[in-house]
């Protein structure tokens, strides 16, 4: 009895979901990963990357020359999987619509005043549902307020930061839906 109390104690210390402090908490980011770059989301040096894979800091995408009809749109059944296939295969999205819905939030970076758009929703994470899938994406019309249920409609764009690819929707179209939908996808 006691070999079985003292498994049970030993494998909670060991859990690593007890608990979830981050910044103010014992768990401090900057310290653990150095790697990590100054200026987080500093676009002052980003460079979009063309179809041809030559550096152009001036490339304008032209919604003349998107295919409206060839709209690739994510659904709430192959979410997380769908996102996941854009990161892992930039260069077949590229210049391509993507339309999804999901969850607006958004911050403006303190160092740089620049302010960053998401749409995204909660997946799998380490602890539950705690992880989450989704785009950064670029609009310059009017922000909807956090927490708002999103449709984005946007040009798939590769953008290269500090040496890093990443992808980032330049959207065409942004409505505030009333009607949400699955807020949590497995996916």
């Amino acid at each position: 009895m006691k070999a079985i109390l003292f498994l049970i104690i030993v494998l909670l210390s060991f859990s690593s979901c007890s608990k979830k402090e981050y910044n103010n908490g014992w768990f401090n980011i900057e310290k653990n990963y150095v790697d990590i770059p100054q200026k987080k989301y500093d676009y002052s040096g980003v460079e979009k990357k063309s179809a041809n894979n030559s550096d152009n800091n001036n490339e304008v995408i032209d919604t003349s020359k998107v295919d409206m009809n060839n709209v690739i749109e994510i659904k709430e059944r192959m979410f997380i999987n769908q996102c996941n296939d854009v990161y892992l295969n930039p260069d077949d999205y590229r210049g391509k619509l993507i339309k999804l819905e999901g969850i607006y939030d958004g911050f403006t970076d303190d160092e740089t005043g620049e302010k960053l758009n998401f749409v995204f929703r909660y997946g799998p994470g380490c602890c539950g549902y705690d992880g989450v899938a989704g785009f950064e994406f670029n609009y310059n019309g009017n922000i909807p307020n956090p927490q708002d249920w999103i449709e984005v409609v946007g040009v798939v764009e590769i953008l290269e930061i500090d040496n890093y690819e990443t992808i980032r929707l330049n959207a065409i179209s942004l409505n505030v839906l009333d009607k949400r939908g699955k807020e949590f996808v497995a996916n």
